[in-house]
C-alpha cells in the first residue's frame, strides 16, 4: 500500500510532461477537472497511508499477532483475491467518474515514436500509469474499500486476542485525555492530538478551569443578588466579545495548511475564529462531553454487547446478545421505546421520539381484556417492523432463539398491562399461522420485571385457551429451554391436580385428560412420570391418583392472594382463516 502512494506521484508527475510536450491547446475545462483529479489522488493517497500506518502501529504495539509471521503472506494473498472481487463489486455499483476531455483534444494527443523510449519498456509503463490516472474515481472507491477492510481485519484481530481498544488516531499512543481527569482515551473525543494539543496543555487546561470555578465561587458568597451577577456576567460577556481580533493572512494561511495537511483526522484550528470567551465555553462543553462518554464506556466489555437496557421506568441488565445493527451493538446501554419498541442510542434520542411517538399500545387487534390486563394479537406480515424489534428485545432474555427479522408467517400475541400512561408490555408469546404440528407455541418470553409475578403462567393458559377455541391439542415447540421447561412443567402440573381433584371416576383415559385440557398427551405423560402417578402393572398403565400432592395444591391455591388467571369469558376472538400458500 506504501508503494501505491508512490506510485500515485509518479503518475501526477508523467501526466503533468505528457501534457506539456502536447502540441494540442487544452481548455479550461479539462485543465480544472485534472487539477481535481490529482486533489483527489493526494487526498486518498493521504487516507491510504494513515490507514497502513494505523495497522503497522498495532502490528508494533501487539494488536496483531506476530507469531503468525509465516501464515501472514498466505492470508495476505487470499484476502486480496477477496478484496478484488469486493471492489469489483463496488465498481459495478458505482461506475467512475470520467474525464471532460473531448475526442477531438483526445485525437491531437501525439503517440510514441517508434524507437523512443517506449520500446524499452517505460513508454508502456506510462501509457498504463496514464490509463489508471484517467479513473480517479474508481482508485479513490478501491482505496476507500481496502482502508475499511484493513480497519475491521485489525479491529477483528483485536479482539481476537483481547486487546484493549485505543485511540483511532494516527500517531496517537492513547495516553492522556482531553479532560485530564483520566490516563487514558480510546476514542477521537477524548484524544489530546486530534484537538491539538498535548497530556500536559489538557491538565493544565482543566487545573484553570478548576480554578477559576473555585474562585467565581468565592466571589458569589459575597454578593447577594442573583439578578445582579446575572447582569454582570452578561456585561463582562460582551466586554470580552468585543476584543476579537480579525484573523492576520499567517493564520488564515497556517488553517489552510493544517487542514490540507491531516483532513479529518485533527480538529481544525481555533485560535481566532472566535473570541477566546467563547472558545472556553467550548472547550468546557467539549470536555464534559469527552467525560461522559469516557463514562459510558468504563464498564464496556471488549467483546461489545449490550449490557443494559432501559425500558419505560425499569433499567435491566441483559442476560444474553441480539443481533441489533452494529452501531447499536456496540453501545454499552441501549434505550427502548416501550410502545412502538423503537431503539434509540442516549436518552435524548429517546426523549425526542417519546415525544413524537403517537403509539399507546401495541398495533393489532385487542382480543382480551379484564381490568388492567389485555392481549393484542399482532400479525407479523402486517406490522414486520415492530415484530421484528419485539424479537430483538427477547433475544436479550432468550439463549435458544434463533428467528429475528422472518416474522410475516407468525402470529404474535402480546399481554400488557395498563394504566393512565398506556399499555405496558408484560410479555409475549409467538406461534406460526400454519403449523403442521400443531404446535400452538413457537417462542415465549416474560419481561424480567413481570417474573415470579404469574404472568408467564398466564401467558402459557391463554396460549392454551386459544388451543381449546379452535378445537385443537396444542403443544409448545421442543426442545424447551430451562426456563421455558420449569415454567410449562409447573403449569402442566397444576392443570392436572386440578382436574384429578374434580374427577371422580374410577377410570381415566389419557386422551380425555387431553380433549379437556387441549394439553398434547405426551406432554400428560411427561408430567404425570415427574409427580410419580403413572405406572405400569399387570400389562396396563396406572394413573395413581396421589391425595397429598392434590391437597397440598389446593391448599397453595387457596392461600394465594389476588391470584391471577385467564377468564375465557373475556375474549373476543375468532380463529383467523389459514393462508393458502
Amino acid at each position: 500500500m506504501l508503494a501505491m502512494g508512490k506510485r500515485k506521484n509518479k503518475e501526477g508527475s508523467d501526466n503533468e510532461t505528457s501534457v506539456a510536450e502536447s502540441d494540442s491547446p487544452v481548455s479550461l475545462e479539462e485543465s480544472s477537472s485534472s487539477d481535481e483529479d490529482r486533489r483527489q489522488t493526494r487526498q486518498s493517497t493521504r487516507d491510504v497511508t494513515r490507514a497502513t500506518n494505523q495497522v503497522l502501529y498495532m502490528r508494533e504495539r501487539g494488536a496483531l499477532s506476530p507469531r503468525k509471521n509465516l501464515n501472514n503472506k498466505r492470508k495476505f494473498s487470499e484476502s486480496s483475491s477477496s478484496d478484488t472481487d469486493a471492489e469489483g463489486d463496488i465498481r459495478a455499483r458505482k461506475r467512475p467518474r470520467k474525464l471532460s476531455i473531448s475526442k477531438k483534444n483526445n485525437q491531437n494527443f501525439r503517440m510514441p515514436k517508434s524507437g523512443s523510449k517506449s520500446d524499452t519498456g517505460e513508454g508502456s509503463s506510462k501509457e498504463n500509469e496514464s490509463e489508471e490516472a484517467a479513473t480517479p474515481a474508481a482508485k479513490n472507491v478501491e482505496d476507500g474499500g481496502k482502508k475499511r477492510l484493513s480497519k475491521i481485519n485489525a479491529e477483528k484481530q483485536m479482539h481476537k486476542d483481547g486487546v484493549e481498544l485505543k485511540c483511532p488516531v494516527p500517531g496517537c499512543d492513547s495516553l492522556g485525555h482531553f479532560t485530564g481527569e483520566f490516563s487514558k482515551h480510546r476514542t477521537i473525543w477524548g484524544c489530546p492530538l486530534y484537538h491539538n494539543m498535548t497530556a500536559q496543555d489538557c491538565t493544565a487546561a482543566t487545573e484553570k478551569i478548576a480554578k477559576e470555578e473555585e474562585k467565581n465561587g468565592r466571589k458569589s458568597l459575597r454578593q447577594a443578588s442573583p439578578d445582579r451577577i446575572k447582569q454582570q456576567k452578561r456585561y463582562n460577556a460582551k466586554e470580552l466579545r468585543r476584543q476579537r481580533r480579525e484573523l492576520l493572512p499567517e493564520q488564515i494561511e497556517r488553517n489552510r495548511q493544517h487542514r490540507e495537511e491531516f483532513h479529518k483526522s485533527r480538529e481544525p484550528l481555533l485560535d481566532g475564529l472566535t473570541s477566546q470567551y467563547d472558545l472556553d465555553l467550548f472547550r468546557k462543553a467539549q470536555m464534559r462531553a469527552a467525560e461522559d462518554m469516557e463514562r459510558s464506556f468504563e464498564g464496556r466489555n471488549v467483546d461489545g454487547g449490550v449490557k443494559k437496557i432501559e425500558l419505560g421506568r425499569f433499567e435491566m441488565d441483559t442476560w444474553y446478545s441480539s443481533p441489533y445493527p452494529e452501531e447499536y451493538s456496540r453501545l454499552p446501554k441501549l434505550y427502548i421505546c416501550e410502545f412502538c419498541l423503537k431503539y434509540a442510542k442516549s436518552v435524548t434520542i429517546l426523549r425526542r421520539h417519546m415525544a413524537k411517538c403517537i403509539w399507546r399500545h401495541p398495533p393489532g387487534d385487542e382480543i382480551y381484556r379484564k381490568e388492567n390486563i389485555s392481549v393484542f394479537e399482532v400479525d407479523g406480515k402486517k406490522n414486520k417492523i415492530y415484530c421484528q424489534n419485539l424479537c430483538l428485545l427477547a433475544k436479550l432474555f432468550l439463549d435458544h432463539k434463533t428467528l429475528y427479522y422472518d416474522v410475516e408467517p407468525f402470529l404474535f400475541y402480546i399481554m400488557t398491562e395498563n394504566n393512565t400512561t398506556g399499555c405496558h408490555v408484560v410479555g409475549y408469546f409467538s406461534k406460526e399461522k400454519n403449523s403442521f404440528l400443531n404446535y400452538n407455541v413457537s417462542c415465549i418470553l416474560t419481561l424480567p420485571q413481570y417474573m415470579r409475578k404469574g404472568y408467564g403462567k398466564m401467558i402459557i393458559d391463554f396460549s392454551y385457551l386459544l388451543s381449546k377455541t379452535e378445537e385443537k391439542v396444542g403443544s409448545p415447540e421442543k426442545p424447551l429451554s430451562d426456563l421455558g421447561l420449569i415454567s410449562y412443567r409447573s403449569y402442566w402440573k397444576g392443570v392436572l391436580l386440578k382436574y384429578l381433584s374434580t374427577f371422580d371416576s374410577s377410570e381415566i383415559s389419557i386422551k380425555d385428560i387431553s380433549q379437556e385440557t387441549a394439553i398434547n398427551p405426551y406432554d400428560i405423560v411427561s408430567t404425570l412420570q415427574s409427580m410419580s402417578m403413572l405406572k405400569y402393572w399387570k400389562g396396563k398403565h396406572l394413573v395413581l391418583k396421589r391425595q397429598d400432592l392434590i391437597d397440598e395444591f389446593l391448599a397453595k391455591q387457596s392461600a394465594k392472594k389476588n391470584h391471577k388467571t385467564i377468564d375465557p369469558k373475556c375474549l373476543k376472538w375468532t380463529p383467523p382463516a389459514p393462508e393458502t400458500s
